[in-house]
């Protein structure tokens, strides 16, 4: 099965796939600058557990929709960055970090 209808995806050769195995590891961070770049993000969400991969949605045209999701080698770590950087000020905006729903 697949997941439909979220656009492109940067950094890496194919569209993230989740599943319900990554229930709680996934994290989506909202409210990203549109200049943000998936190293920078990593970089910062690194620090609080193993990141397996940063995954920025695009449009159609490349250009950044403003919102990422995080997979997390374990809960821990995605629980950590969730307490850690929800609301905190990245690049000039208040970053929206919480458990992504969509699996």
């Amino acid at each position: 099965g697949g997941y439909g209808g979220y656009g492109g995806y940067a950094a890496g050769p194919a569209p993230l796939k989740v599943g319900p195995r990554d229930r709680g590891r996934l994290v989506y961070v909202g409210n990203l600058p549109f200049r943000a770049a998936w190293q920078d993000i990593k970089d910062m969400f690194k620090e609080h557990g193993e990141v397996i991969r940063v995954d920025i949605a695009q449009d159609w045209d490349g250009r950044s929709k403003g919102y990422a999701r995080v997979l997390f080698e374990k809960e821990e770590g995605a629980q950590a960055a969730i307490d850690a950087l929800n609301e905190v000020e990245f690049q000039g905006r208040n970053m929206m970090v919480r458990f992504d729903h969509l699996v």
